[in-house]
């Protein structure tokens, strides 16, 4: 009895649930990492909005940081105490979300629940989504946001209930934009699948217009709030002012395809000064106007230093050491880290490579890795960016294996009629 319900659609995934909390669990109670300087931002903005009503960074910014982190953690700190601890609980909770997450996005796709569960253990076993854990990251609230939307744009297409849908796409949306700006080019995605454009002409007539209005409509009613207290603070409505800071460091003659400081730029001397006269919106301005008449000047370079922040971005987690022993376990970890994400990858290519056609479904996956991956070739790549669409990169691996699955079977229908 036991053994059936183990194996069953209903027992498997609660088992993979479960797996996931008790590994993500064990990363925090064993991991004992340093913060980085982001997470230590998002604790003070949690804290200080708990404490003061009025939420700033380390540097007294506005708006300069990822705002949407901080505002989701800011109530379970408000109940349960502003700590690492909680915010490292509320990632667990939200790292099962995304495995369960995965599983329903799979079962869109693929043939069968085996097959979606494949994928979900994928993400729920992939080191960085465990070791992410430990970090006050925005990425631990990226990762189920995206993934909802990607689920909801997959039940598109069959729900009798588009314009809902659609409004609840846009509000998805709207509430990923002030966690992970990242996602902004993903609503290109959105608006093909909730207008219905097809590949073929189209009837403009015809398209989904209303859900789009909706969907729009909800967007706007969304992220509102955020604009309208930015204006009240900064003087204009504004998503962040770190967009303008990322591009300039990604768009100058200093700039490589990974990330450098303020201080490895040609503005770098200036750069305080600026800052003090003009201030967190008029800095970021300036920075702005400078990235694009880098861009103009040089499209060549641009061009060619896009394209190597592409393959950066995908370049498997190959680690630099510095001289000296190192645990063997640690380096054995590496090691399986390394092989496990080149097995996702190779995988998740195989649909492109021997697939017939790219569906609805195909393209939604697809089409969402491609536009996000494509946001930093503009700025510039950190290796913890793509973990936002790692696990699309799993449903897409469980594709591929299930299609090489389907070809080793007709390779032996016909091996067998041939005897």
């Amino acid at each position: 009895m036991l053994k059936n319900w183990i194996f069953s659609e209903r027992g498997a995934p609660i088992l993979l649930i479960a797996f996931a909390v008790l590994v993500r669990g064990l990363a925090v109670y064993v991991l004992n990492i340093e913060p980085d300087a982001d997470n230590s931002s998002y604790m003070h903005m949690a804290t200080s909005l708990v404490e003061t009503g009025h939420m700033v960074d380390d540097m007294k910014n506005i708006a300069y940081y990822s705002v949407g982190w901080p505002l989701f953690l800011s109530p379970f700190f408000a109940v349960f105490g502003a700590t690492p601890e909680v915010g490292q609980a509320v990632n667990v909770i939200l790292g099962m979300g995304s495995v369960l997450l995965v599983y329903y996005c799979a079962k869109e796709v693929l043939p069968s629940w085996k097959n979606a569960l494949f994928a979900a253990f994928l993400w729920a076993s992939y080191t960085p989504a465990i070791l992410f854990t430990e970090f006050i990251a925005k990425e631990n609230l990226m990762i189920p946001l995206l993934l909802l939307q990607v689920l909801l744009l997959l039940k598109f297409s069959t729900t009798n209930h588009k314009i809902v849908v659609a409004a609840l796409l846009g509000s998805i949306f709207a509430l990923e934009l002030p966690v992970g700006p990242a996602v902004i080019l993903t609503l290109v995605t959105l608006l093909i699948v909730i207008l219905g454009v097809k590949r073929k002409k189209n009837d403009w007539a015809k398209l989904n217009w209303r859900p789009a209005f909706f969907s729009l409509l909800f967007c706007i009613i969304t992220i509102a709030p955020w604009l309208s207290y930015t204006a009240h603070e900064l003087g204009e409505p504004v998503l962040n002012t770190s967009g303008s800071f990322n591009v300039y460091l990604g768009n100058n003659r200093n700039s490589g395809v990974e990330y450098i400081g303020i201080q490895d730029t040609p503005i770098a001397d200036d750069w305080h000064a600026i800052r003090r006269e003009k201030g967190e919106l008029g800095s970021s301005k300036i920075l702005r106007e400078k990235a694009i008449d880098y861009i103009v000047a040089n499209p060549g370079r641009t061009v060619w230093l896009s394209i190597k922040k592409v393959a950066y971005f995908w370049m498997p987690p190959i680690h630099e050491r510095e001289s000296g022993d190192h645990p063997f376990f640690e380096s054995v970890a590496e090691l399986g880290w390394l092989i496990y994400y080149c097995l996702i990858i190779i995988l998740a290519l195989v649909p492109l490579v021997v697939g017939r056609k790219i569906d609805r479904s195909l393209f939604i996956l697809y089409g969402t890795v491609i536009l996000y991956c494509a946001i930093h070739a503009l700025t510039y790549v950190i290796f913890r960016y793509r973990l936002p669409i790692m696990p699309i990169m799993c449903i897409l691996a469980s594709q591929g294996l299930n299609q090489l699955y389907l070809i080793w079977c007709d390779r032996d229908k016909i091996t067998d009629a041939t005897n």
